[in-house]
């Protein structure tokens, strides 16, 4: 690497808490064939559609992950657990989409002692011989959150798309939706569907990755609820997708729908009403299958 080329080099750092900030430090140390310096570019604060707008871009350009997986950066002390997860959708969502701008990008995790070897390697340098302080020791998920069905089915697969070839499969539990007739407070396993039309059941507002997806809602009906017409709707922001299903009696049934999502970071809502006033039966949504066909550029 010439002293030319590695002028143009930055290093983009995406990660919060004690070892992003000891990496930060570390790699201002560095310095590549003659002297010359990184620019080293440190990604802090919530994860925005801003804050990748301010972001540099070129093929000679380096992100580097630290602890990239759900509630390691900097785990929320005392947050709702639905923003702490929608917080952790919106890093996932900045990762995968500065990944984009670059020609490379290093995962740092577990013990930090290699990575400078590992970061030096990458771009084509020696490591500095020695480094500024003991690096932090690697930090734990909070219990509380970590447990959370929603991260196993959404959160990993997010934070790992940044190195996945193949389109995300993706699945949006109940517990990650509200309910229609207590606006705020979490989805219950079975809604009444008695009473006039409404929205049953709405949420979760959060991000998928631009492209085309296949959306597919799983949803128990009691054996009492009769023939009753229903919606399920999905707005992207850019556009609102409308099914119309009709059921005549209990058991579980699946509806698909196609959805195109422009913008990774606009929250998305879906909606399940029901169509007219019934005296009886409930409904579950159990789940939602989210399928991606096409990715985005």
């Amino acid at each position: 690497m010439s002293s030319r080329e590695t002028a143009k080099l930055r290093i983009v750092l995406l990660g919060a808490g004690a070892r992003a900030a000891w990496l930060r430090s570390a790699v201002a140390g560095m310095r590549g064939p003659g002297g010359v310096a990184f620019d080293v570019v440190g990604i802090e604060g919530a994860a925005t559609r801003e804050r990748l707008v301010e972001l540099p871009g070129g093929p000679s350009d380096v992100l580097v992950l630290v602890d990239h997986r759900p509630f390691l950066g900097a785990p929320p002390k005392a947050k709702p657990v639905a923003e702490a997860v929608r917080e952790e959708a919106m890093c996932g969502m900045l990762a995968l989409e500065a990944s984009r701008r670059v020609s490379r990008t290093l995962h740092l995790s577990g013990e930090a002692g290699p990575w400078l070897a590992e970061l030096a390697s990458l771009v084509g340098i020696r490591p500095p011989a020695r480094p500024p302080a003991r690096p932090p020791s690697p930090p734990k998920a909070p219990a509380r959150l970590a447990a959370l069905p929603i991260v196993a089915a959404y959160l990993e697969p997010i934070h790992a798309a940044v190195s996945a070839e193949a389109p995300l499969q993706l699945t949006w539990p109940r517990e990650c939706f509200l309910d229609g007739d207590a606006p705020g407070k979490p989805l219950p396993a079975t809604v009444e569907v008695a009473g006039r039309a409404r929205i049953l059941a709405y949420g979760p507002y959060l991000p998928l990755p631009a492209g085309r997806w296949k959306a597919t809602a799983c949803l128990g009906f009691s054996p009492d609820i009769g023939k009753m017409p229903f919606i399920l709707e999905i707005d992207t922001g850019a556009a609102v997708t409308r099914g119309f299903f009709e059921v005549e009696r209990g058991g579980i049934y699946t509806l698909e729908l196609d959805v195109p999502v422009v913008d990774s970071f606009h929250p998305i809502e879906l909606r399940l009403i029901s169509q007219e006033s019934s005296l009886e039966g409930q409904v579950s949504l159990i789940e939602v299958a989210l399928r991606q066909l096409v990715k985005g550029s």
